[in-house]
């Protein structure tokens, strides 16, 4: 059976231009609340990120896969059509998707679909009623409108870097793509609002977002600590500009991360750790106390800290009620019970692939329109015939576009793993590994909460519990070291070159005018979760 949307952006209908990250983060996360999105790729090569690997997704033991870790983690729920737009064939096919689609989403270089006439200028008199998102480096204005962008470039040019990594080093880079997936989410808050303000005046309009408007906009407190009093902020690596202790703290045989975000915190700290005759000490009594006398306090601070073990500092903070907790590596947290408890890592099946695999769950979590796992990230070029089909087109036409170089061909039908498939939580395992470690990172069982989000795919979720060891952190802190990424290339707005062949033509062939067919997702239902 064919399984429907039950999230609550079931029956938007959205055209996917966008590549690599900023874009396909959004579209997912609308995907995965019901919307309907049809990703358009180019022929034979397809999004960048099929390429961006190792690693690849394992379709058995030691066994890569075509698809790699990274296209993964954001096409998930999407319909790949393989579409040459910048033939004009291409380009009618995308005009003619845009007659069932509200909105259409895009993170090429500012002026590059304008070349194929699909820019919003272009769109706009023939779809009054189009939400058109552009997700770009510096926006569609400025004198910088016209450059490409990587993530890291944004993060130099916003200032980030400025003011991370520790003090006597170099500027640091955060160690995800984190504003490639801002202007992702901001892309997401400028489209809810424009089909709000749509759906009370008919209307479309552009949405404009810009990653360095995005990364300016989260300095946040940071920003406004230099505008305060226009004074470059001192980096102060894993500490707070302006709460003391919150940072790490070295234990004796580990680190972990204490905030004592107020005076009061900070007061059950030192009777924690049986020092409170700091509190009658004047540098340490008072918040801003603390920060004016930062090196003093933290000093001090670590000399307590070391004195018992991470656990101990643990349980006692958590009992006490001040913040603390351990530093987690990936294994460690998609082991955590509160990670599993919340449905953070699901499982799919995916065809030609020998057990499901694992993929990052949605963050969003709704008591009436849950969100659901329909289609695995897609092979390139999955869904063309369907979705051309729905729309209209023959398949004598479908051919014919074959033959101009318009469509790319269809990857060939593949099994889907056997047995049906269901959500899988994984168990830790009480296992210990042949190293010492200092005990089993701390955490309270989850066993009886449940996440609100149902999967409904039954072809696609798998039923087997895995099992991971209990994790037990390693992590050492170290300085970190210097080093260039001259060779580090982030993957957000890149020039379209990678993407245009020419504009070569060929005959355009008529626009289909026959009732258009409502195109349903292409996947399996399931039941919820008990």
């Amino acid at each position: 059976a064919v399984s429907a949307p039950t999230g609550p952006l079931a029956g938007l209908r959205v055209l996917d231009l966008s590549r690599i990250l900023a874009g396909p983060s959004a579209t997912m996360l609308m995907a995965d609340m019901g919307a309907h999105i049809t990703k358009i790729e180019r022929p034979r090569s397809g999004d960048d990120t099929r390429r961006y690997a190792p690693p690849y997704l394992q379709k058995g033991p030691e066994q890569d896969s075509d698809i790699s870790a990274y296209f993964a983690s954001c096409n998930r729920n999407k319909h790949s059509v393989a579409l040459n737009f910048t033939t004009g064939e291409g380009q009618q096919v995308v005009r003619h998707l845009l007659q069932e689609s509200q909105v259409l989403v895009e993170n090429f270089k500012t002026g590059t679909l304008d070349k194929y006439g699909l820019g919003h200028k272009q769109l706009r008199e023939e779809f009054p009623g189009l939400i058109y998102c552009s997700i770009t480096g510096f926006g569609n204005t400025g004198p910088y409108k016209e450059r490409p962008a990587y993530d890291m470039l944004i993060q130099a040019m916003g200032g980030s870097m400025s003011i991370t990594g520790v003090p006597d080093g170099e500027p640091m880079k955060m160690g995800v793509s984190m504003f490639d997936l801002t202007a992702g989410l901001h892309a997401i808050i400028g489209i809810l609002a424009a089909l709000r303000h749509k759906a009370q005046t008919g209307i479309g309009q552009h949405v404009d977002i810009s990653m360095l408007d995005v990364s300016i906009a989260l300095l946040q407190n940071q920003g406004m600590n230099f505008l305060a009093k226009k004074q470059r902020q001192a980096r102060v690596g894993n500490s707070h500009p302006n709460v003391v202790p919150y940072q790490v703290m070295p234990s004796r045989d580990d680190y972990f991360i204490l905030t004592a975000s107020n005076d009061e915190q900070f007061e059950k700290f030192c009777k924690v750790a049986a020092a409170e005759e700091l509190l009658q000490d004047g540098r340490f009594r008072t918040m801003k106390a603390r920060v004016v006398n930062r090196v003093e306090v933290t000093e001090r601070l670590n000399e307590i800290t070391g004195g018992h073990t991470t656990n101990w500092w643990l349980q006692e903070l958590q009992t006490a009620g001040v913040g603390c907790a351990p530093i987690l590596h990936l294994d460690e947290v998609f082991a955590d019970p509160q990670v599993r408890s919340r449905d953070m890592m699901i499982q799919m099946a995916m065809p030609g692939f020998q057990q499901p695999v694992n993929l990052i769950g949605s963050p969003l979590k709704f008591s009436r329109t849950k969100v659901n796992y329909r289609l695995p990230p897609p092979r390139l070029g999955e869904h063309t015939d369907p979705v051309l089909l729905a729309a209209g087109f023959t398949e004598a036409e479908i051919e014919q576009l074959r033959v101009s170089g318009a469509v790319g061909e269809a990857p060939q039908p593949m099994e889907m793993p056997t047995p049906p498939l269901t959500m899988a939580t994984p168990t830790v395992s009480d296992a210990k590994e042949g190293d010492p470690s200092p005990g089993p990172v701390l955490g309270s069982t989850w066993d009886s909460v449940r996440s609100t989000s149902v999967p409904n795919a039954s072809a696609f979720i798998s039923s087997e519990p895995t099992s991971v060891p209990r994790p037990r952190s390693k992590l050492r802190g170290r300085a970190v070291g210097g080093g260039t990424w001259d060779s580090v290339r982030s993957m957000s707005v890149p020039n379209a070159s990678a993407y245009v062949d020419n504009l070569g033509g060929g005959g355009v062939p008529p626009r289909p005018r026959r009732q258009l067919a409502k195109m349903q997702d292409q996947g399996t239902s399931s039941k919820p979760v008990s």
